[in-house]
């Protein structure tokens, strides 16, 4: 993992893309030298990809682009679902899964590490309840910081107790570097614009892939005239609106309260 560094499916080092099935795989973030790492791995498929566990760790899914099945091995529960553009997906820990009929799928698949080891165990959230499907749209927005909304897609209240994820939009508009106490990997879903770090700008755009470890500032800058849409995965689980800026105050619109 190269925190504040933007990745792209077609700019990777061959040793970063490889095949399951007819699936061409890119690993976008990978752990380098962190332990109990997130990784993101991109997924471009036209037919059937062979099969992927998920052991130690589980798996969520966001799909950018086209329509697919989704087989989970594993489990009675929702074991096969339908997905399109803007599906989110949970595969536990323990479970495999494999891509059928995919037809121009793109989509990213996020590990989070589960509670065998201790920075899980500790960061843990409770759950009672499991939903396998959710799809962008079906929850109402949130507000963020400025005049940014946010949708929640997976977190605890859908049985997620390692992980949040969420789509947030921003509208055309600068940002104030910020910083999160959370632990996030960033995809770009829809628009373009710019990541600062420090004194350091890069440009993002549809497929951009990134992470941001806890207390790096950094901002999200859309200076296109649409809007951004970003997929945000971050542990521990909690609310994509905990943002703090350079001097610790909280961003407008989160309380340490909430």
């Amino acid at each position: 993992m190269e925190p504040g560094k933007v990745f792209y499916a077609d700019t990777l080092a061959p040793e970063d893309v490889y095949v399951r099935g007819q699936g061409q795989c890119y690993s976008l973030i990978k752990s380098g030298s962190y332990a109990e790492a997130m990784t993101a791995t991109e997924i471009h498929l036209t037919g059937n990809a062979s099969p992927k566990g998920s052991k130690d760790c589980s798996t969520l899914i966001f799909v950018r682009f086209g329509t697919a099945s989704l087989e989970i091995i594993g489990s009675e529960v929702d074991n096969s679902v339908q997905v399109s553009s803007g599906s989110a997906v949970h595969i536990q820990s323990g479970e495999s899964y494999f891509w059928a009929h995919g037809d121009n799928l793109i989509a990213l698949e996020v590990t989070i590490p589960d509670t065998s080891g201790p920075y899980a165990r500790r960061e843990k959230t409770e759950v009672n309840t499991f939903k396998r499907l959710v799809v962008q749209g079906d929850s109402l927005k949130d507000d963020a910081t400025s005049d940014r909304q946010f949708e929640v897609l997976i977190d605890s209240t859908s049985g997620s107790s390692g992980a949040t994820m969420f789509i947030g939009f921003i509208p055309p508009s600068g940002a104030p570097s910020h910083y999160h106490l959370y632990d996030e990997i960033c995809y770009i879903v829809r628009g373009s614009g710019e990541f600062k770090v420090g004194d350091h700008s890069q440009k993002i755009s549809q497929g951009s892939t990134f992470a941001v470890v806890p207390r790096l500032l950094h901002s999200v800058v859309n200076n296109s005239d649409e809007d951004l849409w970003i997929l945000g995965i971050f542990r521990p689980e909690g609310s994509p609106a905990a943002a703090y800026y350079p001097d610790g105050k909280p961003a407008p619109g989160y309380s340490e309260l909430s």
